[in-house]
């Protein structure tokens, strides 16, 4: 019973993942090279609320009740957008000052194995 509810869930992910543009653009702002277009992609959140403002209209004028699965995804992914801009931001910081270490580090290791090569009455 609990393998089927694991295989459904992760049928219904990957069936999202790969023709849903939403998680697909998500992912590709989470890595190194997207962290950048986080803020740019916060405007791709205006069109879910528009579509989540008319399904919402369609409802409330006796539409089916399965809408609301449409509602609360444009809902969802619309506020992950939101989100996602200011993360961004934060997950890229945190990414050049982790950068900027390593490159400190190297630059410390290459000096001291260039003042090991000197001869020690070059260095006083």
């Amino acid at each position: 019973m609990l393998s089927s509810i694991f295989s459904g869930v992760a049928r219904c992910y990957y069936f999202v993942a790969r023709f849903a543009p939403g998680p697909r653009l998500i992912g590709f702002i989470r890595r190194r090279d997207g962290m950048k277009w986080g803020v740019p992609a916060m405007l791709a959140a205006v069109p879910y609320f528009l579509i989540a403002n008319y399904i919402k209209g369609l409802i409330e004028n006796g539409g089916d009740a399965w809408l609301a699965v449409l509602l609360l995804w444009c809902l969802a992914m619309g506020i992950a957008f939101l989100v996602m801009g200011p993360v961004s931001l934060l997950m890229l910081a945190k990414a050049r000052i982790v950068e900027a270490a390593a490159v400190r580090k190297l630059r410390r290791q290459i000096d001291a194995e260039h003042l090991a090569e000197r001869d020690p009455a070059e260095v006083a």
